[in-house]
């Protein structure tokens, strides 16, 4: 996807965030979380969050547009979230990044991970961890591909439903950038 571009988010790309994350998330984790979970999520209701993100300062949002100005993906960055990560020296945070599965596999999302990196750097940030689903294999494989090191482990509830993540980490973030 050569022609795809990636560029700071504005607030007019919320709702096209909101369908890319609800979309992703159905397409990545069927299978890894409970199907009624991932039927209810709203498109609406991401929106609002999104709204309400790309009006404050961090995260700092990316997304990747398809030449025909449609968003494939996104992604997400700020200051370290977690305590045990930030104590760890992972100042950074990679808070989300997804693209539709129709759009994975053509470089954009080491492209999103390269400009979530240059704005962490920017800030101070050389370093940077995530979060994501340890039985998430592909997203595990790619993030090792890109050099993250597992740091990390927790369980979280939402609902009655367990999260089971991993952690990566970053302790160089310029790895992340162009040659």
């Amino acid at each position: 996807m050569g022609d795809a571009a990636i560029r700071r988010a504005g607030a007019g790309d919320a709702p096209a965030i909101a369908a890319v994350h609800v979309a992703a998330w159905r397409e990545a984790y069927a299978g890894l979380l409970p199907a009624r979970l991932l039927r209810s999520l709203s498109v609406e209701e991401a929106v609002l969050k999104w709204r309400a993100n790309l009006s404050a300062s961090h995260p700092a949002v990316f997304v990747a547009v398809r030449p025909d100005q449609t968003v494939a993906g996104f992604g997400s960055c700020g200051p370290q979230r977690t305590a045990a990560l930030a104590a760890d020296g992972f100042a950074g945070e990679i808070e989300a990044i997804y693209l539709l599965a129709a759009d994975q596999g053509r470089g954009l999302g080491r492209r999103l991970m390269a400009a979530m990196a240059q704005a962490l750097i920017a800030e101070g940030q050389g370093s940077a961890a995530l979060w994501v689903l340890r039985d998430n294999r592909r997203s595990r494989g790619f993030y090792e591909a890109l050099g993250g090191k597992l740091v990390g482990t927790r369980v979280e509830m939402r609902g009655k439903v367990a999260f089971h993540e991993v952690a990566y980490g970053w302790r160089d973030l310029r790895v992340l950038l162009p040659a």
